[in-house]
């Protein structure tokens, strides 16, 4: 039996909040109901957030408890729209795609992953490449100011002129 998958059960307690695949949202969340221990039995029953009548149960004996995929939790709401997602308690596929879904829907287009930018294209025309914001991050360090393209390339700039050797930056996206 693993002892990391027995700790991480104990964090499933009322109230806690974890994630569900989902056919239409990619995933959905939900939260902890209750949880039933027997001496070889584990059920947590989650209520889904979205719809009152729609519960998820999470059931497993102790013994396979090492081998069961326990679901992805959720972070706190206060963490849901960090420009960082290094920041994140749980860092896992629903708790980033969420996030970056949480900074768009509040025209934040840019999202940090460490030193990775993450840009979700607005399709729309964006009042962010005028002169005054390449002035805003000219000069400035990235920690500063919040997740830019301009931040980037300013700490690109910084670290060829600094090293002052043969480098290669690489810029990725589709068209």
């Amino acid at each position: 039996m693993s002892s990391a998958n027995l700790d991480l059960v104990q964090v499933y307690t009322k109230g806690v909040k974890a994630w569900f695949p989902d056919n239409v949202l990619g995933w959905t969340s939900a939260t902890v109901i209750s949880r039933e221990e027997e001496a070889d039995t584990i059920k947590i029953v989650f209520q889904d957030d979205n719809d009152s009548e729609k519960q998820h149960v999470f059931e497993a004996k102790q013994a396979e408890l090492g081998q069961a995929t326990l679901p992805p939790l959720r972070n706190p709401p206060k963490m849901e729209n960090t420009d960082d997602l290094t920041n994140l308690s749980y860092l896992n596929e629903p708790s980033v795609l969420h996030t970056i879904k949480t900074r768009y829907d509040q025209h934040h287009i840019y999202t940090y992953s460490g030193i990775v930018l993450i840009a979700a294209n607005p399709f729309a025309r964006v009042s962010m490449y005028e002169p005054e914001m390449i002035q805003k991050y000219s000069g400035s360090r990235r920690e500063e100011l919040e997740p830019h393209l301009f931040a980037i390339a300013e700490d690109a700039y910084r670290c060829m002129i600094r090293d002052n050797k043969n480098q290669t930056i690489i810029v990725s996206g589709e068209r």
